[in-house]
């Protein structure tokens, strides 16, 4: 008779959804420890991705808009699997195989982009979804405003409107996705998602070489924090040295691509597209870097008995230092400052497995126990930021039911709505 509940329950639950999405979102949250509340946050993100705009400002530049293109012109002049899978790995051809693969086998049965952007948040949703809740179960039974704060943030840091830019931070979730079981749980059957990562986005080498890394480094914390604070003083390098080390160590399909990332007039684009960002764009960015450095460095400085406790929060914490500092650098070349946003997903799932055994452990630590009732806060901004981004890409059929959305052409963004009342 439970079994015959339970499942009620669960269709009751996913019915729930179906109808109406904002809701199935607040129950997630509030039920997470459910067995359906990951999937029901899943079933949400493809719902974004049925109501995505994917030219946000009207704006042609955007990837988004590409892809659109891409599919409508597949499906009216198609092209021979011969002919699509050659294209794979030529020079000026595709290096990524999974945008390029999705939007082929789609165009066979619809050159719609709604359906392209439906599927690209399904695969996105998945595995950002298991990425929140890998942190969200280790959640204790008394949770306070800190540590909902903290997963607020943490679910913004790469959210489901960067469908956008689906390779770059499709590869970024599923990377995640193999990483953080395997240097919190030493789950090794994880990292064949790491490798994947890389047939999404040609660029997660670095990342899956830092990773491989890794375990040859040993855990000191120490040797850590001053790689990572020494990462922040390094001001400049060399664009062309840059270029000519990745060329020389690259494959030849890649050097395309490599010259593409590295060329000045690239790097002159990109401070051209920052130079037009509002200015509480980049002051939440700046303030997201500090507050998770600072938080990172002194918990390492004052919890370090903490951290040497457990082995999976010693392993994220040194990983998470890692991966920051080589971000840190990664940043000074052009494109580079996406791998910023990989490093504090790591760095805040650390923070939040170290704040929850700070909790535990009692310890009264007066710096800790200040900084971490005033990062929540500090942290509201850039929260608040990132929703008035997203807000960008989506229109009042957000508040729709799925099915009457299917059928509503919403391309104003709430956004332009909410000033056109005001």
């Amino acid at each position: 008779m439970e079994k015959i509940n339970r499942s009620r329950h669960a269709k009751g639950v996913y019915l729930t959804a179906l109808i109406y999405p904002l809701w199935a979102l607040f129950l997630c949250f509030k039920h997470f420890r459910l067995p359906q509340a990951k999937n029901l946050f899943w079933i949400f993100c493809i719902f974004l991705g049925l109501i995505h705009i994917y030219f946000p400002e009207e704006s042609k530049e955007a990837d988004g808009y590409r892809y659109a293109e891409r599919l409508v012109a597949l499906h009216q002049q198609p092209v021979t699997l011969e002919n699509f899978t050659a294209s794979f790995y030529e020079e000026e051809q595709f290096i990524d195989i999974y945008q390029p693969a999705v939007t082929y086998l789609l165009s066979i049965v619809t050159g719609n982009p709604r359906w392209l952007f439906i599927l690209f948040a399904a695969v996105f949703g998945f595995f950002l979804s298991r990425n929140i809740w890998f942190v969200l179960e280790k959640y204790p039974k008394n949770i306070g405003i800190s540590l909902i704060l903290f997963m607020l943030f943490y679910m913004l840091i790469c959210p489901v409107w960067e469908i956008n830019a689906v390779r770059m931070w499709t590869a970024l979730q599923v990377f995640v996705y193999g990483a953080l079981p395997y240097l919190y749980n030493a789950d090794k059957s994880k990292l064949a998602w790491c490798v994947a990562a890389l047939f999404i986005h040609f660029s997660f080498i670095l990342p899956l070489a830092i990773l491989f890394l890794f375990p040859f480094i040993p855990k000191s914390i120490n040797f850590f924090v001053i790689f990572f604070i020494i990462s922040l003083f390094i001001r400049e390098v060399n664009l062309e040295q840059v270029r000519l080390f990745l060329t020389l160590y690259t494959p030849s399909f890649l050097t395309s691509r490599v010259d593409s990332y590295t060329n000045e007039e690239y790097a002159q684009s990109l401070m051209d597209v920052r130079s037009n960002l509002n200015f509480y764009v980049e002051g939440s960015k700046m303030l997201v870097r500090w507050v998770i450095g600072i938080l990172l460095v002194v918990s390492c400085i004052w919890g370090k008995r903490i951290i040497k406790n457990k082995q999976g929060l010693l392993n994220m914490v040194c990983f998470a230092l890692f991966i920051s500092a080589f971000s840190n650098i990664f940043s000074l070349v052009p494109s580079g400052r996406r791998f910023i946003v990989l490093s504090q997903i790591f760095a805040f799932a650390a923070i939040i497995f170290f704040y929850i055994s700070f909790k535990h452990s009692k310890l009264q630590i007066k710096i800790l126990s200040f900084l971490f009732k005033l990062a929540p806060v500090l942290l509201l901004f850039p929260s608040i930021v990132m929703l008035r981004i997203g807000c960008d890409f989506y229109g009042v059929s957000l508040f729709f039911n799925p099915l009457i959305a299917l059928f509503v052409d919403d391309n104003l963004p709430i956004i332009n709505f909410i000033k056109t009342v005001f």
